[in-house]
């Protein structure tokens, strides 16, 4: 599928991309935003991340991801122009690359310890037990998250869920913003072999605020990379 094809959606004026270098392997470490489109381009901010400028030129291989049209899309592209415009960087690429729909498994993922509360909206309820029980349904959960995702969350809590349970989270993103609130769907949940009376529960978020995944994934690509400093250090 190329972008030449009416099916594929395309980033809106001002959406923030997630931008990686080369045309495969490894993941979004940069930040941009479409600022402009003709029939053949598309003009992107210099990417950067923390103050730190992506550096390119005429050429160089991008892959751009965003959420458009209820889907997580991956553009795969080339830069045509580098240019300057009131003193900042812009970048012209090609819009005739190919677009592919991304599954939310490719966000970033980081190992991250947040406290969690959810409630409980619905619980589908397992054999010989009311899927109504006022022991689940709108119970309220208290967790620690083992990891985060731009797409879902992995969590351990003594609260027993199961796999279809719909959930409404809410955690605490340090210096980034305060805190996410989004419905989710259990699409996992075991009891944690280490601690017999915890369960591990694995879920995806649902119909949440473009804005707040961005602001997840700007607090886990900082987290990312502070965790890299912190290994360079100990070397």
């Amino acid at each position: 599928m190329t972008a030449t094809s009416t099916a594929v959606p395309f980033p809106r004026l001002n959406q923030r991309l997630e931008v990686a270098v080369g045309d495969r392997g490894g993941s979004a470490q940069y930040f941009s935003r479409l600022v402009e489109e003709t029939s053949d381009t598309l003009r992107i901010s210099a990417p950067e991340f923390e103050g730190e400028t992506l550096e390119l030129r005429e050429g160089s291989p991008l892959r751009l991801w965003y959420t458009q049209g209820g889907g997580y899309w991956c553009l795969k592209s080339l830069v045509r122009t580098v240019y300057q415009k009131d003193g900042e960087t812009f970048l012209e690429i090609s819009r005739d690359g190919d677009v592919n729909r991304a599954q939310r498994r490719n966000h970033v993922r980081v190992d991250v310890s947040l406290l969690l509360h959810a409630r409980v909206e619905q619980h589908v309820g397992e054999a010989g037990e009311d899927a109504d029980s006022p022991r689940i349904t709108g119970d309220r959960v208290k967790a620690v998250t083992r990891n985060v995702s731009g797409g879902g969350i992995n969590f351990r809590t003594p609260v027993k869920l199961v796999d279809g349970d719909k959930i409404v989270v809410t955690f605490y993103l340090p210096e980034h913003g305060g805190d996410i609130t989004s419905r989710a769907k259990v699409v996992h949940a075991h009891p944690d072999p280490e601690r017999p009376e915890q369960y591990i529960v694995a879920c995806s978020f649902e119909r949440m605020a473009i804005t707040d995944r961005e602001r997840i994934i700007r607090f886990l690509f900082f987290r990312q990379r502070e965790l890299a400093g912190r290994k360079k250090v100990m070397r």
